[in-house]
């Protein structure tokens, strides 16, 4: 596993190098720190810090390499993934200023629609990774993010949640109970719906210790948004199409993009491998 992890030293730095850390360690994962420095003044510190952060993690035997920049980080971040195949890169703001909306910065937003493999947008504050909620599509397509989040929540010894969502319930069925009652009833059907997230149960609950499944209905990007805030999780794992660009955001309906944008907390977005 070859992961890139990238920072502008920006005041933000703290938590995209912590929780990104963290992520590394769960994956045992082979890592690049690449810092980028708009100004060259700005290299010789940017490297000292992330040497510094480097040290513990060769000592505990993780493969690591420090690599710093000058330039534009968007172009720059883009050019280091052209050059070198990485199976995951893990962004938080790459941006010097920050809108005062709500938004994630445009910059890193970007660059996860042009990539061609997996990325972790670090948002939030969080450092560890404790409770991971999986978004199941219900559909042979959603294979990837289910071992994605599998893996990462085993590693890092976290309890695993694979959420599904459903077109919103009747009126005169809203409530906990009966929403229980669904959950039974579709993991006990035969549909090719129902045979997918009990394959997506058995493959989490394999590799966690603790692991359940959970059915919401509404708006996808609504229920998985809600879902992460009221369960508290450090990390949302979602799917998305190959496809780059503009063809990428109509396939995928725009939710995995909707969900970074919008979320409070890091997002991993599955890729499939091109051949």
């Amino acid at each position: 596993m070859k992961m890139l992890l990238c920072t502008i030293g920006s005041h933000r730095r703290e938590a995209t190098l912590g929780f990104g850390i963290t992520v590394a360690r769960a994956l045992a994962a082979e890592l690049t720190l690449l810092g980028v420095a708009k100004k060259k003044d700005r290299i010789a510190s940017l490297a000292e810090e992330l040497e510094r952060r480097a040290a513990p993690l060769i000592a505990d035997g993780l493969a690591v390499q420090v690599r710093v920049l000058s330039g534009e980080a968007e172009k720059m971040v883009l050019q280091e993934m052209e050059q070198e195949t990485y199976d995951l890169v893990a962004l938080g703001a790459l941006a010097e200023k920050r809108s005062r909306r709500r938004f994630f910065d445009p910059v890193v937003v970007r660059i996860i629609e042009q990539a061609q493999t997996t990325v972790l947008a670090i948002k939030g504050g969080r450092t560890s990774l404790s409770k991971v909620l999986i978004c199941a599509s219900g559909t042979e397509h959603g294979h990837l993010s289910i071992w994605a989040g599998a893996g990462l929540a085993c590693g890092a010894g976290a309890k695993a949640t694979v959420l599904h969502i459903v077109d919103a319930m009747p009126a005169m069925y809203v409530g906990l109970e009966q929403m229980e009652e669904t959950l039974a009833e579709l993991l006990q059907s035969d549909s090719e719906k129902a045979r997918e997230l009990r394959w997506a149960a058995q493959v989490v609950k394999a590799e966690c210790e603790v692991s359940e499944v959970k059915l919401r209905r509404g708006i996808a990007a609504d229920e998985i948004l809600e879902e992460g805030q009221e369960g508290n999780y450090d990390l949302i794992v979602l799917g998305s199409s190959q496809t780059a660009g503009s063809l990428r955001r109509a396939l995928m309906g725009d939710l995995a993009s909707e969900v970074v944008t919008r979320a409070e907390r890091p997002v991993l977005v599955v890729r499939p491998i091109e051949h």
